[in-house]
């Protein structure tokens, strides 16, 4: 409805591409795509090897895989159905959710998975090839959406005054 939130919506239309090319879930890692479409930016796991993993299904619900450690960040700002925390060490980690869900058409986007992720992915997928979830969000972000141009209108507002308070200060010493 008008109430949802630019994150919903921009899941809604994810999943209606992932519908229409045949693919059941898509696992989204790279830490600007699950912002996109979540809200949630993890700026911890790629340094630490500690994968986060967005879970979209075609038909609905969405599940985000975390790191305990940021499992406040993620349940302040992270616009998703269900949050999944991990410890390091304890029971399967961040595998621990992806058996129910590996067992359809996957997705993923091959260039900005986390080798260990991939490696567990291409095990786990006996005989699939996964797609690639990439374009569909490459094609999604190309087009803006009344609220994206008035967000990046603001920025350049603020830029613009940033640059010019900045160009005030500046004087000799």
């Amino acid at each position: 409805g008008p109430d949802m939130t630019l994150f919903a919506k921009r899941l809604q239309t994810f999943r209606a591409h992932l519908d229409a090319e045949g693919i059941d879930v898509a696992l989204i890692t790279d830490d600007d795509n699950v912002y996109y479409l979540t809200g949630y930016y993890d700026y911890l796991h790629m340094e630490f090897g500690r994968p986060t993993i967005l879970v979209v299904t075609s038909d609905g619900g969405s599940l985000l895989i975390t790191p305990t450690i940021d499992l406040n960040a993620a349940q302040a700002t992270a616009q998703v159905d269900r949050i999944a925390p991990w410890n390091d060490g304890m029971a399967d980690e961040w595998r621990t959710e992806l058996p129910a869900v590996v067992n359809a058409q996957v997705a993923i986007e091959p260039d900005q998975m986390p080798a260990v992720v991939r490696r567990y992915v291409d095990i786990a997928l006996v005989g699939q090839t996964p797609r690639d979830a990439s374009k569909i969000l490459a094609r999604m972000r190309r087009v803006k959406s009344p609220e994206e141009l008035q967000l990046a209108r603001h920025a350049g507002v603020v830029a613009d005054a940033m640059m010019a308070a900045g160009r005030a200060a500046i004087g000799d010493g």
